[in-house]
């Protein structure tokens, strides 16, 4: 059984840790995740998805400046043994309700060119191709920004 909970405190090493494995040359900084971490209640929302021992299979998160604007998903991570359980999409449900409460009118993200298996998730939950945003990732990867209309 997954189970999903507010990220707290004590997750940043594991998290960090996570993102250092799954994107080498990409990962965030403990003190980008601490930069992130300190808007949490009031702009900005992150998420852990543990199995029942407590081990770390997913985390994602979130950023709204204020009620009634767009939010921006900042990350949303699986752990590759846990890809296609519906764990990214359970964390996904999970972003877009917390935006609805905020009455954000749409939901935006980047997702790297080429990610086969982010892709068609974000294309299934209604989000869409507006943009491109050159040499966004290291090693000149492009990213595909997607919205979804929640209004």
């Amino acid at each position: 059984m997954t189970i999903y909970r507010d990220m707290i405190p004590l997750d940043l090493p594991v998290v960090v840790a996570m993102e250092r494995e799954i994107y080498p040359s990409d990962a965030w900084s403990v003190a980008q995740f601490k930069e992130e971490f300190a808007g949490v209640p009031r702009t900005r929302k992150y998420l852990v998805a543990t199995d029942e021992e407590g081990d770390l299979l997913g985390y994602a998160g979130a950023f709204s400046p204020g009620p009634g604007i767009e939010t921006d998903i900042q990350t949303l991570t699986v752990t590759v043994q846990h890809r296609r359980k519906g764990i990214g999409r359970a964390l996904l449900h999970r972003l877009i309700e917390w935006a609805q409460e905020r009455e954000s009118p749409a939901i935006f993200l980047e997702v790297r060119d080429g990610n086969e298996e982010a892709s068609p998730l974000y294309l299934s939950e209604g989000f869409a191709p507006i943009s491109r945003r050159k040499k966004y990732y290291a090693m000149g990867t492009d990213a595909v920004v997607m919205k979804k209309d929640l209004t």
